[in-house]
């Protein structure tokens, strides 16, 4: 389960430096959920650093975003993939 949620996670955060502005706010609207709040409890994260880096990330220009996102997302792979073996 927690793979998946990572999954979520990082293509949410994709989905924020996305061209398309339905598709980013779609992911910002996202962030704000209840089902996210349920999967950082789940997995035992603090969301408001999380909602507040989200909300930082979509103020950037887009090409920055989308680098910014592809780091966000490494970090997002690190972390749950280290949770899987705990």
């Amino acid at each position: 389960m927690q793979m998946l949620d990572g999954l979520i996670v990082k293509q949410a955060v994709r989905d924020v430096a996305s061209k398309d502005p339905d598709l980013s706010n779609e992911a910002i609207l996202y962030f704000h959920s209840k089902d996210f709040s349920d999967l950082c409890f789940r997995n035992k994260i603090d969301s408001k650093p999380i909602v507040q880096s989200i909300k930082d990330l979509s103020e950037y220009p887009i090409i920055s975003r989308k680098q910014i996102a592809n780091d966000i997302a490494s970090l997002i792979d690190h972390h749950f993939a280290r949770r899987e073996f705990v």
